[in-house]
């Protein structure tokens, strides 16, 4: 198990490093308003950085980070801050972030409670003033949902997810929490090796934010489809993108992107005519809900997929390395290992931008 101190090294040493990356650049600067404005994570040689994309920019600056990070979620503007983003860290992830990307500041760092490890993502509460993390606790593998304070990171209290390995989590327009337990356990002492494969439990848990009880839980028949990301669709479909972990590489070729919930139902949506795309090894990295379909990217085999919310699957798009996806009004947008795609509603082909680095797993398109 790591020490405190070696964690608070870790922090002070990229506090320093983000003082040394400061400034979005003259191209960035310059870009048009009409260009999109991507918030993202990076890697460059072995340093993590996080901060603001624009086209133009042939390389990139932002905040330096302890290390990987996972999702960065923008936080509701105050007059003194117009724009705020929270970095979490990649499970089994050790910090916290509160930073100001337009200024490439380092707001408020947080380093993890002793025994407690960031699953990678987050959600804002319904008051916007807490936001909640899905966690494990290093001692048991239990699976958690913390809520804590918008300004200080500090935890105000948690319950359990409702199971094993909870990665993405969504507040619910009723004001219910969703939470994908992915079924696989990590811990830092052995990185991202899985511990538990052969006996994993995925599932969907629906948790009432006052009192943390499950209210219901949803689970598909083959347990080693682990599930992942969240995005819903304006008639509260919920996509949920798959990651196979079968032992067998054929059976990882068959195994579906994308499993829908719909009412009380949860199903995995079939390929069409019957076979994945080329390439396909079972693992599909984001989803979102954008031009009135849910997309889906899958980074090994190199392209993007799109279904209905009836689960009918209508195209692929190939983009190498396709990976972090992003949707702001009628505008989104997909990042690759070498090119980002900008779709836009009223234009039939995307807009390409060269990416000087490829962006990590997730991105958020901003509204200016």
């Amino acid at each position: 198990m790591r020490a405190t101190s070696t964690r608070r090294a870790f922090l002070g040493q990229a506090m320093a490093l983000g003082l040394a990356g400061t400034g979005l650049g003259a191209h960035a600067a310059a870009a048009r308003n009409t260009a999109p404005r991507v918030l993202t994570a990076w890697m460059r040689g072995e340093q993590s950085w996080a901060g603001i994309w624009t086209p133009g920019q042939t390389s990139p600056r932002g905040i330096a980070l302890p290390a990987r990070a996972h999702q960065l979620l923008v936080l509701p503007a105050s007059g003194q801050q117009p724009l705020q983003a929270l970095v979490l860290a990649r499970r089994p992830g050790e910090y916290l972030l509160r930073m100001d990307p337009l200024r490439n500041q380092a707001l408020q760092w947080h380093t993890m409670e002793d025994d407690r490890y960031l699953g990678g993502h987050a959600a804002l509460s319904a008051s916007g003033n807490t936001f909640f993390t899905t966690e494990t606790d290093g001692d048991t593998g239990q699976g958690l949902v913390a809520e804590r304070d918008l300004l200080t990171l500090e935890k105000l209290r948690e319950f359990p997810s409702g199971g094993i390995g909870p990665h993405a989590l969504l507040l619910e327009p009723t004001g219910t929490l969703i939470v994908a337990n992915g079924g696989i356990l990590n811990l830092p002492e052995t990185g991202r090796r899985k511990l538990n494969i052969g006996r994993m439990d995925s599932n969907l848990t629906r948790l009432d934010v006052h009192s943390g009880q499950v209210l219901a839980q949803y689970r598909l028949d083959d347990h080693y489809l682990s599930l992942r990301h969240l995005a819903f669709a304006p008639d509260g479909t919920l996509g949920i993108a798959l990651q196979a972990e079968h032992p067998a590489l054929p059976d990882r070729r068959q195994a579906p992107a994308l499993a829908l919930l719909r009412g009380d139902q949860l199903r995995t949506v079939d390929w069409n005519p019957g076979e994945a795309p080329a390439a396909w090894d079972g693992y599909a990295g984001d989803v979102c809900w954008a031009g009135n379909l849910f997309w889906a990217s899958a980074p090994h085999a190199g392209w993007l997929a799109s279904w209905s919310t009836q689960g009918e699957m209508l195209r692929t798009q190939a983009l190498a390395g396709a990976g972090a996806l992003a949707a702001q009004g009628e505008r989104w947008l997909a990042g690759g290992e070498a090119t980002a795609l900008l779709y836009r509603d009223a234009l039939p082909l995307p807009q390409r931008y060269p990416l000087p680095v490829a962006w990590d797993n997730h991105a958020t398109l901003l509204s200016f």
